[in-house]
């Protein structure tokens, strides 16, 4: 079977690093290739290395978007709703009508692989009167302790003091055992706020309050460990009002460009971690001062409107899908309320719209088409060119006639590959078409360029002069074709015999546009990266290289292409088989002449095609993407032979995120080997465009996050086939030497 793969990768690209953020891609081993599995459930697939596990079972292809919610719905009692379905909901981006790729809904205990839903109690202290800081304990124990200690949900337990960030062993279902963690003072230092004093640390932002960036800083440590757990969160924060400690109000002057980096960083990160915030007062004074953060529960537009008080706690829990608690009971209470939002949710995803700029803002609502229910969700988002899967910048494409009139011009070989770097053919440019091409240029970058785009339209349907204009064979004729495919598949492949070839490989990759404005890394289309030739070796069914390909720099994406000899007929014919027969598509003209051509589909429900990328952003960036995914085969074969002269490959991925195609190409031809002529691979193209992982990061807190597209792509070519075999004669006379 034919594969594509990727190893090992930060890769496809560079995602956008604000400034102030240090820049660093994801450093885990990354696979990502599609296994065409098409010969039955059994065939064995080459799994990714030990360090890099998959997930225990593989998923249909399914629509899910790039961006996720976590939606809580509450009847007028506040108590979360079940048993809703996805044409219950409305999502608008910006007031517009937005679509809804994927809709789940979840119990809130845990069930399949989404863990129940962990609440985390952060009881903050920080220059706290002794009074409300007892009192912050004391509520905590005392809620804790409910119902003999049995809590419904894991709870993680973290003190925030004048000292640092201190919290307890692990999370726990027994209260009773974190009430006298609390009483007993039996925290364990996270770190110390020493170490978080202004210009300590690299540091993009900072407030001219300690007490309000060490609280910051807090947030942004858990939150940032959270994003490597799976599940919802509820982080409940309690904490001092606005005149005190780390609730004080932060300048609210607009701030400059660091400000607004750090303001999208906690955004994406609170969402991507599915954390929502909620945020409990005491001491604060009853009077209109407590109301200021409401004027700031939109999201930021320009980067210069960005001030500290836009990361206010209350903000935050605002924008998160948390609620502000200040509803003068008293705090045990107020707790219990809140916890009642670990019941139901529902989760839902969907595609951004095409952003104009990098970091442009979007709101979010959610409504519930059902009397007295009320949705709450992050109320936004900041938006990037590259969440798009359009590529950036569009290509400018061409046909082949507009080609052709590039290279008569009277221009140097320079200059003719600068025109033709970026450009995109609106029909598939045939080896026939190119070998005519390179007839009127000859020089070397001109012909590379002209490489390039031919591979790059190896999967589109050819020009108008090469669909021949006749009539579709019969039905009894197409049977008769059908008949010739399966004894060739049937018979004619198990002959082909132990051989050696001369491989050659040239790989191509493109670099995404890097949207940060402060780096040495600019956009290049697909352009070459390395080349390489080896002696591949086919014997007994198996196809193997006797070298690898060339050492790569650490963490340099590898795609590799293998399994296009034998093996991969060998699938199509159990596929055609299985799926019910192939389906007349056009004649096409060739180079071996006239082709006809046929193609299967196979849908998602019965397909045994996998789809992997290696490795997801989620958790501890070393768990994989894989999916069964629908695709189709064209097949060119020789109409009075049925000889197999070119098969086309083509996933049908309904996912943007984070896998948009994994294609192969392959073309046989007529090859003497051993005094016989038998058919064999000449060329193959391989292509895979996927999205790159990235590494953002504030002060010394990180978490990965999906980045740009990028596209990678393998040109290869077989030649110089010979017979492998060993030869023997006997000798006479000889006698061993006696000792």
């Amino acid at each position: 079977m034919a594969r594509n793969r990727i190893l090992p990768s930060r890769v496809l690209g560079a995602i956008r690093v604000p400034q102030g953020m240090n820049k660093r891609f994801c450093s885990c081993v990354a696979l990502l290739f599609a296994v065409p599995r098409l010969a039955c459930a059994q065939t064995e697939v080459s799994q990714t290395p030990s360090d890099s596990p998959i997930v225990s079972s593989v998923e249909r292809d399914r629509a899910e978007g790039l961006i996720k919610l976590d939606v809580v719905v509450t009847d007028p009692a506040g108590k979360p709703v079940s048993g809703l379905e996805s044409a219950d909901f409305s999502l608008l981006e910006e007031g517009q009508p937005q679509k809804i790729l994927s809709f789940q809904e979840f119990t809130g205990r845990g069930a399949g692989l989404e863990p129940s839903v962990k609440i985390i109690l952060l009881i903050d202290t920080i220059e706290l009167p002794a009074n409300l800081a007892s009192e912050e304990r004391n509520s905590v124990e005392s809620y804790l302790r409910t119902n003999g200690g049995h809590l419904a949900h894991p709870v993680s337990l973290f003190l925030l003091s004048d000292t640092g960030l201190w919290t307890v062993s692990h999370p726990s279902q027994d209260g009773q055992v974190l009430a006298r963690e609390i009483e007993r003072n039996e925290f364990m230092r996270v770190r110390a706020n020493v170490g978080w004093q202004r210009g300590a640390l690299p540091s993009s932002t900072e407030l001219k309050d300690p007490a309000a960036e060490s609280a910051l800083k807090a947030l942004a440590q858990i939150a940032a460990e959270e994003r490597t757990r799976p599940g919802r969160k509820l982080l409940l924060w309690i904490g001092p009002g606005w005149g005190i400690g780390s609730g004080a109000y932060a300048d609210a002057e607009p701030g400059s460009p660091p400000v607004f980096n750090t303001v999208c960083w906690f955004s994406a990160l609170l969402r991507e971690a599915h954390l929502a915030l909620y945020s409990f007062t005491l001491g604060e004074a009853a009077n209109s001062q407590g109301e200021l953060y409401k004027d700031y529960l939109d999201g930021v537009r320009l980067p210069r409107k960005a001030s500290f008080m836009h990361l206010y706690r209350k903000v935050l829990a605002v924008q998160s899908g948390g609620r502000v608690v200040d509803d003068g009971s008293d705090l045990e209470t107020q707790i219990q309320r809140c916890v009642q939002d670990t019941g139901y949710f529902y989760r839902i995803s969907f595609d951004p719209f095409r952003a104009d700029h990098p970091y442009e803002y979007h709101d979010l609502k959610v409504e519930v088409n059902r009397p007295g229910l009320n949705a709450r969700t992050s109320t936004g988002y900041y938006d990037q060119p590259y969440y798009s899967t359009d590529q950036i910048p569009a290509p400018k494409r061409i046909s082949i006639e507009q080609l052709q009139k590039i290279l008569e011009l009277d221009e140097s070989d320079a200059e003719k590959a600068k025109q033709l770097t970026g450009l995109e053919l609106t029909e598939r440019l045939s080896e026939r078409r190119l070998s005519a091409l390179y007839a009127i240029v000859h020089g070397k970058r001109t012909r590379q360029e002209l490489r390039l785009l031919a591979d790059a339209s190896a999967f589109l349907d050819p020009s108008a002069d090469e669909i021949l204009a006749e009539p579709p064979p019969d039905q009894d004729a197409q049977e008769q074709m059908l008949s010739l495919i399966s004894e060739y598949l049937g018979r004619t492949i198990h002959k082909l015999p132990d051989l050696f070839a001369k491989r050659t490989t040239v790989r191509y990759q493109e670099t995404p546009m890097y949207l940060a404005g402060d780096t040495s890394q600019t956009y290049r289309p697909l352009h070459i990266t390395d080349s390489w030739t080896t002696t591949v070796r086919y014997r007994n069914g198996f196809e193997m290289a006797e070298a690898k390909p060339p050492r790569r720099k650490p963490n340099e994406p590898e795609l590799i292409t293998y399994g296009i000899f034998g093996p991969v007929l060998q699938g199509v014919f159990a596929a055609i088989d299985k799926n019910g027969g192939l389906t007349w598509r056009r004649w096409e003209q060739g180079s071996q002449g006239r082709m006809a051509v046929f193609r299967y589909t196979v849908p998602l429900d019965k397909s045994l095609y996998e789809v992997m990328l290696c490795c997801l952003p989620d958790g501890d960036g070393t768990k994989a993407f894989q999916r069964y995914a629908a695709y189709h085969v064209d097949i060119a074969i020789d109409p009075e032979s049925g000889v197999i002269l070119r098969l086309e490959f083509r996933d049908d991925l309904k996912s943007t995120t984070p896998l948009t195609r994994s294609d192969i190409m392959i073309e046989y031809g007529p090859v003497e080997i051993g005094g016989k002529t038998y058919f064999c691979p000449i060329r193959s193209v391989s292509i895979v465009r996927g999205r790159d992982v990235g590494v953002i990061r504030e002060w010394d807190e990180a978490f990965r996050t999906w980045g740009p597209y990028g596209t990678m792509l393998n040109d290869v070519s077989f030649d110089d086939y010979h017979m492998f075999r060993s030869e023997s004669r006997m000798l006479t006379g000889f006698s061993p030497d006696e000792k």
